[in-house]
């Protein structure tokens, strides 16, 4: 009789220890900055600046994570080619085939919406394939990420919000994103060398 009373006693001191545990857990916020320069080395680039997937070398669909600027370009300022066959986007085309494409812009972050930002959808692997797919991010890191982009995802704390910088003088390459892509950046099209911003192999 006594052993199976300490066995009980044994299970609830465990079961408080647990609840305790996962009430500190809960209850634990979050100080890391939600800034860019954060975000880009401690999440990203470890994590997706791998040697096959958005390294320098590969940068798998365009992207290139593998520092601050070259990430931040890579996720607000990404642009593809899309079939235009009615010819109605204009801007930058060319024939390619009998088919016409067009170049258009395609942000994976919309400053102050990560619900319609691309690259959160990804994380998320909501209707969209996961990024990383082999080890995703744990939750606190997918909502730093959506924090820096409920604050307009901006390059520098205090700065501009992505895409706004963008708005008049063409972005620093002449080509930038004139009206931070009403459509929620979710056109699916692909770019006429055969890659697409959603990367062919998952990454």
């Amino acid at each position: 009789m006594r052993r199976v009373s300490n066995h009980r006693f044994v299970a609830l001191a465990r079961a408080t220890i647990a609840l305790m545990l996962a009430g500190a857990a809960c209850s634990r916020t979050d100080d890391r900055p939600a800034v860019w320069t954060y975000v880009s080395a401690e999440l990203f680039q470890p994590n997706c600046a791998t040697a096959s997937c958005h390294s320098r070398g590969r940068a798998v669909a365009g992207l290139d994570l593998s520092d601050a600027d070259r990430g931040y370009k890579s996720l607000t300022g990404l642009k593809v080619w899309i079939p235009d066959p009615a010819g109605t986007i204009g801007g930058d085309c060319k024939t390619v085939g009998a088919t016409v494409y067009c170049e258009r812009d395609r942000p994976l972050v919309l400053a102050f919406n990560p619900e319609q930002s691309r690259v959160v959808n990804m994380l998320r692997a909501r209707a969209a394939p996961r990024m990383p797919p082999d080890r995703p991010l744990p939750e606190a890191d997918i909502e730093l990420i959506e924090t820096w982009i409920l604050d307009g995802a901006r390059a520098t704390p205090g700065g501009v919000p992505a895409g706004s910088q963008n708005q008049d003088a063409g972005g620093p390459d002449g080509a930038g994103v004139a009206d931070g892509n009403s459509d929620g950046g979710n056109s699916d099209g692909g770019n006429s060398d055969g890659g697409s911003t959603d990367g062919g192999d998952g990454r």
